[in-house]
């Protein structure tokens, strides 16, 4: 009976000593390739948007359900649902949209965790023709699943209008 609670002692030992080792440290080489691996989708995404304006297009890049979070000009969409039903919206008269992406920095967390972040330039043209120029910052949480880099988070945001020019003060009168 000891003997067997040894046994049972020394493999808990071990399974807790396999389970609690550190993933191991990734190279300078391993960065740089899932950091282009994600510039890549980010520039598939907006190529595919480009060829066909959709907003189905789009949701094919997010993770779906309750995994995503988007957030924009003051809004949280804290579900897939909430999002798809705004960009609907938005983009029911879309005809074309055309967007370049400047300044990337991508940050590696993890081998499934990636944050890039740029500035997105570009216009949209609705269906009557009228083109609407824009420059905004984003910044995408991508998650490696089994369908490859997702975006699990992201937030996009407009630089505020310049403040209102203030009144010039009257000259004080001296004695």
């Amino acid at each position: 009976m000891r003997l067997r609670a040894w046994m049972v002692g020394a493999a808990a030992i071990v399974f807790a000593a396999g389970c609690s080792k550190a993933p191991k440290p990734m190279s300078d080489a391993e960065r740089s390739a899932l950091a282009d691996s994600v510039t890549q989708v980010a520039t598939g995404m907006f190529a595919s948007v480009a060829t066909k304006a959709t907003a189905d297009t789009m949701f094919s890049y997010y993770v779906r359900g309750d995994a995503l979070v988007h957030a924009e000009y003051g809004m949280v969409y804290p579900t897939y649902d909430s999002f798809v039903k705004a960009v609907r919206a938005a983009w029911q008269s879309m005809k074309s949209v055309a967007i370049t992406l400047d300044q990337k920095r991508v940050t590696v967390l993890d081998r499934d965790v990636v944050v890039l972040t740029a500035l997105l330039n570009g216009a949209t043209k609705d269906t009557a023709g009228k083109e609407a120029p824009f420059h905004e910052a984003w910044m995408a949480v991508y998650h490696r699943t089994p369908d490859g880099w997702k975006i699990a988070a992201d937030h996009e945001s407009t630089t505020p209008p310049a403040p209102a020019p203030t009144p010039a003060k009257p000259a004080r009168k001296t004695r």
